[in-house]
């Protein structure tokens, strides 16, 4: 993983960090046994289509404050 451009917030000095708002596409299956108890679901995610965001959006204050493109 790369290191982010900046190192806190420039809006609200926040260090906890960022997300980006990712998407995901798609229809999946959520296995039970006959007895109502969760069953193996080890391929949920591999059926779906991901695309993952180009903005980072600090993790307190939710304001964009860069663009993944930056990063190193």
């Amino acid at each position: 993983m790369n290191r982010a451009p900046i190192d806190n917030c420039p809006y609200c000095d926040s260090d906890d960090g960022y997300y980006t708002k990712d998407y995901v596409m798609g229809r999946t299956r959520y296995n039970y046994h006959f007895n109502g108890t969760e069953a193996e679901n080890g391929e949920y995610y591999e059926h779906l289509k991901h695309k993952n965001g180009k903005v980072a959006y600090c993790k307190n204050c939710d304001k964009k404050i860069f663009n993944l493109a930056e990063m190193n």
